[in-house]
């Protein structure tokens, strides 16, 4: 059967002068305004620009743009929103979620919560023909962003992102640093997928994913700081590091992007959630063994965690 409605939505909030825990701001940057551009101004520019191009034509499904408050403090707009929706959600074909997504790298668009409709991949692979991005498809929709408020309630998603960077949730995170060309060709890619789901005679089918231990652990929650930043774009068999924060316990460890973290403590790393886990035994101040992939050799170093600020 069709439902009258698609949603797309992403976060407006950020963390404001960085008081916050997930700050990772620099000591000479403490206080400063964080800008968020990427996270997540981006964001909100792609739902605008796609409910934009979507306006533009006739539809057969009723169009949601959707803005939470609260992400950043553990998505709390969006499990509202769900919990006592203006819109019943069992009236929703589908969500599409933007975080993140003004920082393209090799035109590498991960696209997560795949799992959520048998639908996606074929979806995913029509509206890729025009847009020509190399898409990096993860099931999993357990992610640290509004996706998993909509995956809870039985709503098809997915959600659009460009990784990780070393402006993360640091004031550095600014406009200048955009790369527009790429961001308007998510909205674009983005708009093509809604008018093809409002197209389809009958609403996608909700596939329950089973989530993973410790998936939901956000991208900087954690109880040490380690300094790493994870590639989450990726499969590779261990923990890509997609960079690190300078100054850091990785950066003084000697790690740098593109390394691939396959042991900690003597635990073995095999994805990002193993690697989540083990943060859970490091202890701030006390040295650490990591064994990591480079080139093709494997090394290992100590590492010494110290407190997030």
């Amino acid at each position: 059967m069709p439902k009258p409605w698609i949603a797309l939505g992403a976060h407006y909030d950020h963390l404001g002068h960085g008081e916050a825990g997930s700050s990772l701001a620099t000591k000479e940057e403490a206080g400063r305004i964080h800008f968020g551009a990427d996270d997540n101004a981006s964001g909100d520019a792609a739902v605008l620009a796609a409910g934009a191009a979507l306006a533009k034509g006739p539809r057969r499904r009723n169009v949601m743009l959707e803005f939470w408050s609260g992400e950043e403090l553990g998505l709390i707009g969006s499990a509202a929103y769900v919990n006592a929706p203006p819109v019943p959600n069992d009236q929703v074909e589908a969500y599409l979620n933007f975080d993140m997504v003004g920082r393209m790298q090799d035109n590498k668009l991960t696209v997560q919560a795949t799992g959520t409709s048998a639908v996606w991949p074929r979806i995913l692979e029509q509206a890729n023909i025009p847009a020509g991005f190399e898409l990096l498809l993860q099931e999993d929709p357990y992610q640290p962003t509004d996706v998993a408020s909509f995956n809870q309630v039985g709503i098809p998603c997915l959600a659009f992102f460009t990784g990780t960077h070393t402006d993360y949730h640091k004031p550095s995170d600014t406009a200048d640093r955009i790369n527009y060309e790429d961001l308007d060709r998510v909205a674009a890619f983005a708009a093509t997928i809604a008018r093809r789901v409002g197209d389809m005679d009958d609403a996608p089918l909700f596939t329950k994913v089973d989530q993973k231990v410790n998936s939901a652990a956000g991208r900087a929650d954690v109880r040490v700081f380690t300094g790493t930043i994870p590639d989450y774009s990726t499969d590779a068999k261990g923990l890509l590091l997609s960079g690190v924060i300078g100054g850091g316990p990785a950066e003084q460890a000697g790690l740098r992007k593109g390394d691939v973290i396959v042991e900690i403590a003597g635990q073995t790393i095999a994805n990002i959630y193993d690697y989540t886990y083990a943060l859970d035994v490091l202890k701030v101040g006390q040295p650490t063994k990591v064994i990591y992939v480079r080139d093709g050799q494997r090394k290992d170093t100590t590492l010494t965690p110290s407190a997030r600020k």
